[in-house]
């Protein structure tokens, strides 16, 4: 513990003489030394040189994680800071989740990410179809709260723009505040209906949605805070860089990571490359928010191994939970 701390302080590597003046272990230097290389014989600890001391390990900070590190709750101003960041309810969804990576980075001072809610399980406000050309409609879905999605597919035959407005009407009616999900449940159902069969304006209508509907759409991730992680010491070697950057760019794996972290009911610490090579060098502390019981989407804090897991689990936690709150009222 004693070097875990010193070295997320310093970002040096931990010699035996620090920790034996700095703590009251009631041993002397030797002894430490003794302790520190039986922890590298174990794998939590190494020697980047002969001559310095030493760095904790990626399972050094799951252990201290795990096992060893003191719960704490974030201070007053910091869930001040946070529940002002929700207090302006006018703004749409996209705003407030752009606004929580913005707050997490600037509270942490690493690189935050938020994934977007699925848009599969927020509810429907409407749809509406505009004519672009001859049979190709382009589809623009509304969620309740805010967000919007729009695709263009193609709709069999041509269809007049009047006639598209009343086919969004006819299933608007049917499909307001249903989700993505039980929208396309209910229309696969209504097809099947025989009295489909004979009415040829409720049919286009609901093979157009169908169309819109069946394909599923991807979430998106907002990452805001990447120059205060390229300031970390640890960033220095550019191999390293290459690979923070690289990571924040493609966010394929921050992707994964955030998707997998929505059932998992608490707050998720990913260290190193436990969960994907291609965040070896960092770790990621993400959690859930939701609308009542539904997981809607993650959010997150992406940055070096030597991270203050104490602060950053408590603001990631509280974080989500106020965000919860928003959403659910």
């Amino acid at each position: 513990m004693a070097v875990i701390q010193d070295f997320v302080a310093s970002a040096e590597p931990v010699g035996s003489h620090h920790i034996a003046s700095r703590y009251s272990l009631g041993v002397r230097a030797a002894t430490v030394r003794s302790m520190m290389a039986q922890l590298e014989a174990d794998n939590f600890l190494y020697q980047p040189h002969t001559s310095a001391g030493r760095v904790p390990t990626a399972k050094a900070f799951r252990y201290y994680v795990d096992h060893v590190m003191p719960k704490r709750q974030i201070g007053r101003n910091d869930r001040v800071q946070i529940e002002y960041c929700y207090s302006e309810r006018s703004r749409d969804l996209s705003e407030v989740l752009r606004e929580t990576s913005r707050l997490l980075a600037l509270m942490t001072g690493q690189a935050a990410v938020v994934l977007t809610p699925r848009f599969e399980a927020i509810e429907l406000a409407r749809v509406n179809f505009i004519r672009l050309r001859e049979s190709q409609v382009m589809a623009v879905m509304v969620a309740r709260g805010g967000g919007v999605q729009t695709r263009v597919v193609a709709s069999g035959r041509d269809y007049s723009q009047e006639e598209l407005e009343r086919m969004a009407r006819y299933l608007n009616e049917a499909l307001e505040g249903r989700t993505l999900e039980q929208a396309r449940s209910w229309i696969e159902n209504a097809l099947q209906q025989e009295r489909v069969r004979y009415d040829q304006f409720v049919r286009a209508a609901l093979t157009l949605g169908d169309a819109v509907v069946s394909r599923p759409i991807p979430s998106e991730v907002y990452v805001e805070g990447s120059a205060a992680v390229l300031r970390q010491p640890e960033f220095s070697d550019p191999e390293k860089l290459r690979e923070l950057l690289a990571a924040l760019e493609d966010k394929t794996a921050l992707l994964d990571l955030l998707e997998r972290t929505l059932n998992a009911g608490s707050v998720e610490v990913s260290i190193g490359d436990e969960h994907d090579p291609r965040l070896s060098d960092l770790s990621v502390v993400a959690a859930a928010y939701s609308k009542g019981a539904m997981p809607l989407g993650s959010l997150g804090v992406v940055g070096p191994m030597r991270m203050d897991y104490e602060r950053v689990i408590g603001l990631v936690d509280y974080t989500a939970r106020a965000l919860s709150r928003v959403l659910g009222s």
